[in-house]
């Protein structure tokens, strides 16, 4: 544990210097992430002009699930996207070779080598959307309910990153598979709106597979529910399951993946 701390403050440091060399791109960059939270707000007010609630989610209740969506994502893009965008080009190019020689856990190396801290930009305004929202609700919460919040968000972020990267390991088998971008924005897609709007689809199909196959409902909306709505212990419960075995899931794949991999000398 010790010696891979040692490991990621290096690369946190290695990083920063990264992020200051190239200054007007990390500027470029956080101002996209402002105007993209901006254009949700707008997306967010059209809705609720029409309408008082959306499937049982009142207007703060869903800009609450909304900040906690731009939290989460901040913090995963920050600390795995680019990571794990990156396998299928250190596969393609055969430097994961260099990757695997080194005394340390492969998965590890391959998923933290990087920190984009421009992509953390997003993490205060989701807080400040969070703490507005939650003042306008009026809602009284409990220390409890702020050690499950920030419990579930970070398992929500262990089950986004299982699931990128187990999709980003066939890489080995497809080679150039670079649409791992793609599925990510497809899955933040899906998560970022109430649970509940997906029950009625498909006959609540869609709303399983999203729920208990690809468990990606349950990253943003069970932390917004324990503040905001109704605590759920048994989807508590699930949710930290279901990173665990996701992350479990991941190391399985890879491991799989790499008795396929073929070095760039062979």
């Amino acid at each position: 544990m010790v010696r891979a701390l040692r490991i990621l403050s290096c690369f946190a440091r290695n990083g920063l210097v990264r992020e200051l060399s190239f200054r007007t791109n990390f500027v470029i960059t956080v101002a996209s992430e402002i105007l993209w939270l901006g254009m949700m707000l707008v997306f967010v007010k059209v809705i609720f002009l029409n309408t008082s609630k959306v499937q049982g989610w009142s207007e703060y209740q869903y800009l609450f699930l909304l900040g906690t969506h731009f939290l989460l994502t901040s913090l995963f893009e920050t600390l795995f996207f680019g990571n794990v965008t990156r396998l299928s080009e250190l596969i393609r190019t055969g430097n994961l070779d260099f990757i695997l020689l080194k005394p340390a856990n492969t998965q590890f190396l391959v998923s933290c080598e990087r920190i984009d801290y421009a992509a953390l930009a997003n993490a205060p305004l989701g807080l400040f959307l969070c703490g507005y929202a939650i003042t306008q609700l009026g809602v009284a919460f409990t220390a409890v309910d702020v050690i499950l919040f920030i419990g579930l968000l970070l398992s929500g972020i262990v089950t986004m990153y299982a699931l990128m990267f187990m999709f980003a390991s066939t890489s080995v088998w497809f080679i150039r598979q670079t649409s791992a971008s793609h599925f990510w924005f497809y899955l933040t897609s899906c998560a970022k709106y109430p649970a509940e709007i997906y029950q009625p689809l498909l006959r609540g199909t869609l709303y399983f597979v999203l729920t208990f196959i690809l468990p990606v409902l349950i990253v943003a909306n069970l932390p917004a529910k324990v503040m905001v709505r109704t605590f759920e212990p048994w989807m508590v419960g699930y949710a930290v399951l279901a990173s665990g075995v996701t992350l479990g899931l991941s190391s399985v794949v890879f491991r799989w993946a790499l008795r396929s991999y073929r070095s760039a000398s062979s």
